[in-house]
């Protein structure tokens, strides 16, 4: 197991909570414009990440809440996008072709749209209204708790979203003990593929945590380790990819502590009667403090990830496969 580098997670985590008071104030100023409905779009992982923030305002508001995959979106349009709309969109890189051409594309269109990004005066960040910058901070997805929470506390459906974002300050000793726990489940994860590669496993999540779950699958095992995966929903799990499931195929379950956790449970009910390998990364199992209970599960995205990334890392090392290596992917013109 690579050693968990506890200066960088605290640092990030520092970088990120001092963007709080960035984020609100956005979130303010939407509210004084106005707006009818929220729009998440980007692509790949930066959509997946996104995720959580549509669920979490779908179970606490009434605001008409929808996600958009940017190429699919620019050639079918969509007439619920007016100058009424906040679109909200996010790059690591601030140059994600799809994602910066959405953003000129609702631009055009009247739409608010803010950005996080994680380079300063990239495309993204200049065609947006509103833009934070986080550098290398992580998990940049924080970010969007603070956005989106005072935008719901402004609409009168999160009273207490300054206490839930005071707690926050807690996240550098919260993410150092969450990287500490999941070395456990990390070395079960990484333990199935010695000594040979696995040739096919399933990813499956639900509610909050699906987007982080994919974006493992895809953004990760395939494109970072060329692994083949199958990401499913748990609600669709049994409408095809159970029969998938016998001895030696890996299941792996992203699970939170929301509203959708029976459906990850009924998934590893049946997982365990059929494989002998189930690995479950359960943000259940982690200790959050200074967190109360009724917000463990609106943390959970930024905390399953954070068991990824231990998980993701050491594998890297173990199949001494370099998380930078690619064959395609901005490599060639397609």
């Amino acid at each position: 197991m690579k050693d968990i580098n506890k200066e960088k997670v605290v640092d990030g985590a520092k970088k990120l909570t001092a963007l709080r008071g960035a984020m609100e104030k956005i979130a303010d100023q939407v509210t004084e414009k106005g707006f009818e409905n929220l729009l998440f779009t980007s692509a790949g992982g930066s959509l997946a990440a996104l995720s959580p923030f549509c669920e979490m305002v779908k179970h606490m508001s009434t605001i008409p809440t929808f996600t958009e995959i940017p190429a699919e979106l620019m050639v079918t349009g969509n007439p619920m996008i007016t100058d009424k709309t906040v679109a909200v969109l996010t790059s690591k890189s601030g140059d994600t072709k799809e994602t910066v051409a959405v953003a000129g594309w609702l631009k055009e269109k009247g739409v608010t749209v803010v950005s996080m990004c994680g380079e300063a005066d990239s495309p993204l960040s200049k065609v947006s209204d509103y833009s934070v910058n986080y550098a290398d901070a992580e998990p940049h997805d924080l970010l969007g708790i603070y956005f989106v929470g005072k935008l719901l506390q402004n609409h009168g459906d999160f009273e207490d979203y300054n206490v839930f974002a005071d707690q926050l300050e807690n996240l550098p000793e919260i993410l150092v003990k969450t990287a500490e726990e999941s070395v456990g489940v990390a070395e079960e994860y990484v333990s199935y593929f010695d000594p040979e590669d696995k040739e096919y496993q399933i990813w499956t999540a639900s509610g909050n945590t699906w987007g982080h779950t994919y974006s493992m699958a895809m953004c990760v095992l395939e494109e970072c380790q060329w692994l083949r995966t199958k990401s499913v929903h748990s609600a669709e799990f049994f409408h095809g990819t159970l029969e998938m499931v016998e001895r030696n195929v890996l299941v792996c379950v992203g699970m939170g502590e929301g509203p959708t956790r029976p459906l990850d449970e009924r998934v590893i009910r049946f997982a365990e009667g059929h494989t002998n390998q189930l690995v479950v990364f359960d943000t259940k199992t982690l200790s959050i403090p200074g967190i109360d209970e009724k917000y463990r599960w609106l943390l959970s995205p930024v905390l399953l990830w954070e068991m990824f990334a231990r998980t993701y890392h050491h594998l890297a090392d173990v199949r001494k496969h370099d998380m930078d290596i690619r064959r395609y992917y901005r490599r060639l013109n397609y």
